[in-house]
């Protein structure tokens, strides 16, 4: 594949009359999906920049994706379930040269100073021109959660993408007749396989809008959904409204979990409730383009190997990338941090700055980088695996990053939110259970004021549910704050 667009317009040309999308009632060719965002690309010109979307999940929104694309510019998702704070500088920061939004829209304030459209005054363009597509190319920007308090945006290259997609099509058997789930937010990396797997292949994407996804295994099954990628805690979901019973899932053949540890206890009620899925644990971050590592669970459970943690092995990376276990001294180990380099690696983080530390160089004995990383040199991706069976096992983190419902959430930056209320004096956030816990310390203060002032700072997943105040908070023999009290309170 050269790059997305051009597999795009060859499955529009060989397939025009199959389905592209359906969401709801409403349904697109691939004729209408190609003319459509044509017409958006043609309205825009050659090589707009960085395009922001805010989007719904409609088939504008998706048309419009798609022209950015042909247009040869970048999209960047902005979410409505973002404070105007957040989006505000993530503008500020990516510097789009104009936003989409559809019809609801969202706060105009956080786009000061950028050209504002309407995505449906874009549809009456003529022809669009052909662009070059570069490897080299922007292809989208995504934005996840920071450690120093705030996103760190990740652009991802069409070389990138076209690596990924070529790969994962023949995978996971993509083609007319498959029907692809699209569940994931657009501001997550799931997304990207969701929509751009299917449309390289003639595949249909099939989108959970509004409250769809609230009955997973309802949609799956109104919806004939043959590919669903999503993240474990829909099986939890699944369960809780018992409605995960055996054989529910007859038509689904492929299973994809990715975003968190998938248990084998998960897997094993899956594999009950979809007898004819095979079942693949899929691991890999924003900054290498979504995933870029798999483990698929054979088919009879019997021969499933038990690993240290109860968790399905994430396996072993593409075999276009290369991996690396750096272990605590910096050399390589059995266990330690996975690091990984290859042409799904992201080049540079839109700040710099945020190379910083993330990066080691190529070559024995390997050292920390600066904020510039050559293209041979490795990602570190914070996360802890171990080498079992010949298998990569995800262990957990190396830094305070967590997993939400498969958002990557870095409690620094949550902590950094709480803080910064002025009645806040010190502040301490910790994942217990499956949710995020705040504890505090300062003036007197409701919980409720001050989680309406972090829900101004940061989306919704990232706004604790729990709230403490305290008088002081605990510490450790070395005089440290001692999270793992406050984890087991």
């Amino acid at each position: 594949m050269r790059d997305i667009v051009s597999a795009i317009e060859e499955t529009a040309s060989r397939y025009p009359d199959l389905s592209a999308l359906r969401i709801g009632r409403q349904e697109l060719s691939y004729a209408d999906l190609w003319d459509w965002s044509g017409r958006i690309a043609a309205a825009f010109g050659a090589r707009p920049g960085r395009v922001g979307l805010s989007f719904a999940k409609s088939p504008e929104t998706y048309a419009a994706y798609l022209g950015v694309l042909r247009a040869g510019g970048a999209v960047l998702p902005l979410s409505s379930r973002w404070p105007t704070s957040r989006v505000a500088h993530i503008v500020s920061e990516a510097t789009p040269e104009r936003i989409l939004i559809d019809a609801a829209g969202s706060d105009p304030d956080a786009y000061r100073g950028v050209t504002i459209h309407q995505i449906a005054d874009l549809a009456g363009g003529g022809a669009a021109a052909r662009v070059e597509i570069k490897s080299a190319d922007e292809a989208y920007l995504i934005y996840t959660s920071g450690s120093t308090g705030k996103p760190k945006g990740v652009p991802v290259r069409h070389g990138s993408l076209a690596d990924y997609i070529t790969h994962v099509v023949d995978l996971y058997e993509l083609g007319p007749g498959a029907r692809m789930a699209q569940v994931a937010d657009l501001t997550f990396d799931a997304s990207v396989f969701e929509i751009f797997a299917a449309w390289a292949s003639g595949a249909t994407v099939v989108v959970a809008a509004g409250l769809a996804w609230m009955a997973p295994v309802r949609f799956l099954r109104e919806y004939s959904i043959t590919h669903l990628d999503t993240v474990p805690s829909v099986i939890s979901l699944a369960q809780g409204t018992r409605s995960l019973r055996p054989a529910a899932l007859p038509e689904l053949r492929w299973s994809m979990f990715s975003g968190e540890q998938l248990t084998y206890e998960a897997a094993s009620a899956w594999k009950e409730s979809a007898l004819g899925s095979v079942i693949e644990n899929n691991y890999g971050p924003t900054e290498l383009a979504g995933v870029c590592a798999r483990y698929r669970l054979p088919a009879d459970s019997a021969q499933w190997t038990a690993t240290s943690n109860a968790t399905v092995p994430i396996g072993s990376v593409y075999p276009h990338l290369e991996s690396l276990i750096l272990g605590p001294d910096g050399t390589a180990a059995e266990e330690g941090e996975l690091c990984v380099r290859g042409g799904q690696r992201l080049s540079s983080y839109v700040d710099p700055a945020d190379n910083v530390g993330r990066f080691v160089s190529g070559l024995p004995p390997y050292a920390l980088l600066g904020d510039a990383p050559g293209p041979d040199d490795w990602y570190r991706t914070g996360d802890r695996v171990r080498m079992e069976h010949g298998q990569l096992v995800h262990l957990g983190r190396v830094d305070r990053q967590v997993k939400l419902r498969g958002y990557r959430v870095e409690l620094d930056e949550v902590e950094s939110a709480v803080r910064s209320h002025r009645a806040v004096r010190e502040a301490a956030v910790v994942m217990a259970g499956s949710q995020l816990v705040a504890v505090y310390t300062g003036s007197p203060l409701e919980a409720s004021e001050l989680k309406r002032h972090v829900a101004e700072l940061v989306p919704d997943y990232m706004v604790p549910v729990s709230w403490e105040q305290r008088d002081t908070l605990p510490l450790n023999q070395n005089g440290k704050l001692d999270r793992a009290s406050l984890e087991g309170r």
